[in-house]
């Protein structure tokens, strides 16, 4: 009797098949829109995403819901879900946010971190100018180094919402701020100070170097629009 009931509980809390299909869904499209495969104002269906994944209409439906509740997707009237846009109010929401997140983090990275975690960061610093003159790899490279902030600083639910507020920011990769050589000389110093920070376990010091990295992050990203808007016209 108790094994039955035992069975029984254990197909409750079991992800049902829709559920890890729209997972799939999720996971599949925000990649895509990271990886610059989908742009601000690309249509996404659920048609295709569903025929794209070799899944039903109903998990691509559900998976794209979540993206719409997390702001990465938008409803347009007349086109249905499409890649948001980030216009300059809501990149300066986004960076306001971005900074109080990233700099709780870094906080935290510098109190909790193991040693393997800070010797990974500081390791990342130590490979980043010899990645200067390749933007695409710096990139990548200068998201891993937040990330190994994120795990250092052992606080999943705050993770969890700044990666949210990154895959929004990410949306437009032509807007990323690492597009400027002075920027990303910049960067590997700012980098190179915050993790001296955490190493030391200096809260305080990581989280101004963090604060000071996201707001001349901002500062960049706008420059780098300014001129974007302008090659358009």
């Amino acid at each position: 009797m108790r094994g039955a009931m035992a069975r029984q509980a254990m197909k409750k809390v079991q992800p049902s098949s829709t559920s890890r299909l729209a997972q799939q869904a999720y996971e599949a499209v925000r990649d895509a829109i990271e990886k610059g495969e989908l742009s601000p104002g690309d249509r996404v269906s659920e048609y295709k995403t569903a025929d794209w994944l070799k899944i039903s209409r109903t998990p691509a439906r559900e998976g794209l819901l979540r993206l719409e509740s997390e702001g990465i997707l938008t409803y347009h009237p007349r086109r249905g879900l499409v890649v948001a846009s980030v216009d300059s109010e809501s990149l300066k929401e986004l960076f306001l946010a971005r900074e109080v997140l990233e700099k709780a983090l870094a906080g935290f990275a510098a109190q909790n971190a193991s040693g393997p975690e800070i010797d990974a960061i500081i390791r990342l610093t130590d490979l980043e100018p010899a990645m200067i003159e390749n933007r695409e790899q710096m990139y990548q490279h200068n998201k891993e180094f937040h990330q190994q902030i994120r795990r250092a600083a052992h606080n999943r639910y705050l993770t969890k919402f700044i990666d949210t507020i990154d895959d929004i920011v990410a949306a437009d990769r032509r807007g990323s701020s690492l597009v400027e050589m002075d920027r990303r000389k910049q960067v590997i110093g700012e980098h190179r100070k915050l993790a001296e920070a955490i190493a030391a376990r200096d809260v305080a010091k990581a989280q101004e170097m963090s604060t000071i990295h996201i707001r001349n992050a901002y500062q960049s990203r706008l420059k780098v629009g300014i001129q974007k808007d302008g090659d358009v016209t």
